[in-house]
C-alpha cells in the first residue's frame, strides 16, 4: 500500500509498506480523513521509516537467497543429472571389462589350445619320420649281418657297421630304444603276433618265442609294436587243465 505520510513538521512522504503497518498505525495514530492524510508523531515517523528501510533490505536478501536457492536447486539437478550418467558409465564400464575378460580367457584358451595341436602335430611328424628310419634301420641289420657271414669283405662289413652305429646313436638321441621282448607274455598294447607255434606245453601260454621284427618305444610311448610268434600248449594238455 502506499501512504502520504505527514510528521509533526509538516513533511509529506509517501511509503509502501506491509498490512502489519496500517494495524500499527490505526492503532498509534489517527487519520484526516477529509484530506486522505494520517498524521503521526515524528518519533513514530522515524520508526516507521527505519522498519520501512529495513523490509525494503530485507526484500532484497530475500530475492538474493531466492535466486541463490533457485541456482542450488538447478546445480543439484544438475549433480543428479551427472549421477546418472555416471551410474551408466559405470554400468558401461563393467560390461565392457567382462567382454574384455571373456576375450581374453577364449584367447588364452586358444593359445593353449594351438600349442597343444602344434605339439601333437611335431609328435605326430616325428614319429612318422622315426618309423620310416627304424624301417631302414632293420633293412640295414639284415645286410650287415649277410655281409658278416661273408668271407674276405672286411671293407665292406667296417662301413655297414659304421652305418649301423650312426643310425644307433641317431635314434637313441631321439629317445628311441628298442624292446626286448622274448620270453615275456604277449601283450596285445606292445606285440603283434603273427606266428604261433602250438605244442609248447613247456612254457606258459603265449609266451613270445621270438621277436621276427623289433618292437620298438619312443621314449615312454609305444613307437612301434614288436612282430613276434608266440606259444601255443597242445589241445590234451589244455584239456587235462580244464
Amino acid at each position: 500500500m502506499t501512504y502520504n505520510i505527514k510528521n509533526g513538521m509538516g513533511d509529506v512522504k509517501s511509503m509502501t509498506f506491509e498490512d502489519y503497518y496500517d494495524r500499527f498505525v490505526n492503532n498509534r495514530g489517527f487519520s484526516d480523513r477529509k484530506s486522505g492524510q494520517i498524521l503521526i508523531s515524528k518519533s513514530d515517523y522515524n520508526r516507521l521509516i527505519t522498519k520501512a528501510e529495513k523490509y525494503e533490505s530485507l526484500v532484497e536478501e530475500h530475492k538474493k537467497i531466492k535466486t541463490q536457492n533457485d541456482r542450488l536447486l538447478k546445480e543439484l539437478d544438475d549433480m543428479k543429472e551427472d549421477g546418472r550418467k555416471f551410474k551408466e558409465l559405470m554400468e558401461e564400464k563393467e560390461k565392457y571389462l567382462n567382454a574384455l575378460l571373456r576375450i581374453r580367457a577364449d584367447f588364452e584358451n586358444y593359445k593353449k589350445r594351438t600349442e597343444r595341436e602344434n605339439s601333437n602335430y611335431k609328435s605326430y611328424i616325428m614319429e612318422t619320420v622315426l618309423k620310416k628310419l627304424i624301417d631302414h634301420y632293420d633293412d640295414l641289420v639284415r645286410a650287415f649281418n649277410l655281409l658278416k657271414m661273408l668271407e674276405e669283405k672286411d671293407g665292406i662289413k667296417k662301413g655297414f657297421e659304421i652305418i649301423v652305429k650312426n643310425f644307433d646313436k641317431i635314434l637313441e638321441e631321439e629317445g628311441v630304444r628298442p624292446m626286448n621282448s622274448e620270453g615275456e607274455i604277449f601283450d596285445p598294447y606292445k606285440h603283434e603276433a603273427i606266428l604261433v607255434e602250438e605244442g609248447r606245453d613247456d612254457l606258459p601260454e603265449n609266451t613270445i618265442l621270438e621277436e621276427i621284427t623289433k618292437g620298438y618305444y619312443l621314449k615312454d610311448k609305444i613307437l612301434r609294436p614288436a612282430k613276434v610268434k608266440i606259444s601255443k600248449k597242445s589241445k590234451l594238455k589244455k584239456l587235462n587243465e580244464n
